[in-house]
């Protein structure tokens, strides 16, 4: 089993995600679990000290938007496009974001999974604030989720958090994101270029791979119609470079929507 220690506002978990998405198409038996470290207990942490006192609320907006564009160097996945409206006056932790993730393991873990992805699409590409209960709402509807549940789960989610931070202090996980493989205790952290990640997987994990006599337009259209969203950087991540995609652009199989400022791939 593979363990990805990390944070909801973690700009690398975003970054994750197509590797992630590769190695599920790519092997059978890929499985792994998200454990919550807490990345920022108060964004305030991060200001300097004479804007601390000051309505600083911009300002730390503004440095979790520098954050995810200094992980896109090294991840190639576009962060915020903008200084993101997330932390308030109400809101100063990602802890909040964690124990959602968390009240919505408890209900079900495989859901959990793709409910990560998708709250920081919906934070990421369509600019919404998910710390609000009225987005989450909205997206638990989309998996069938009830919100009461998740409600009950999110104000008894102390322990559970408190959990997944010893583990990560167990491991010495000092910086996010760190992987764990449980059968031998390996761990990697401390990432500068995300081929590591890869290779990391592929040295500890016994991984059987899928069977797919499949061309390799047909992955990259078989891809895209097994995601809700799909970004066209994250098919040059997965599947390299972008000559054959652009050809099925021009070919009238897929096409390009723009949400913002990014490229969702859409089949035609």
């Amino acid at each position: 089993m593979l363990k990805i220690f990390t944070d909801v506002l973690d700009p690398f978990l975003w970054g994750l995600f197509p590797i992630i998405r590769k190695f599920e198409r790519k092997y059978k038996n890929f499985s792994y679990e998200f454990v919550m470290g807490g990345l920022i207990g108060n964004y305030e942490e991060f200001l300097p000290k004479n804007f601390r006192d000051k309505n600083s609320v911009g300002l730390g907006n503004q440095i979790l938007f520098d954050m995810y564009r200094a992980s896109g160097t090294i991840t190639h996945m576009p962060g915020f496009e903008a200084s993101p409206d997330l932390f308030t006056e109400d809101y100063k932790s990602s802890y909040p974001l964690d124990k959602y993730f968390i009240s919505v393991e408890e209900m079900n873990k495989d859901l959990a999974r793709d409910y990560m992805r998708k709250i920081l699409e919906e934070a990421i590409v369509f600019q919404k604030n998910i710390f609000k209960l009225e987005v989450q709402k909205e997206i638990l509807e989309g998996f069938g989720l009830d919100y009461d549940e998740f409600l009950f789960n999110y104000e008894n989610s102390h322990d559970l958090f408190l959990q997944d931070r010893m583990e990560a202090f167990d491991y010495r996980i000092k910086k996010l994101p760190g992987f764990l493989i449980t059968k031998n205790s390996r761990v990697l952290q401390n990432i500068m270029d995300f081929s590591r990640v890869e290779e990391f997987f592929l040295e500890n994990l016994d991984l059987e791979e899928r069977k797919e006599n499949l061309s390799d337009e047909e992955k990259i259209m078989d891809y895209i119609r097994s995601y809700d969203l799909v970004l066209k950087d994250e098919i040059k991540i997965v599947f390299g470079g972008e000559k054959i995609l652009e050809d099925l652009i021009r070919g009238g199989k897929v096409r390009i929507e723009k949400i913002n400022s990014f490229e969702i791939v859409k089949i035609i």
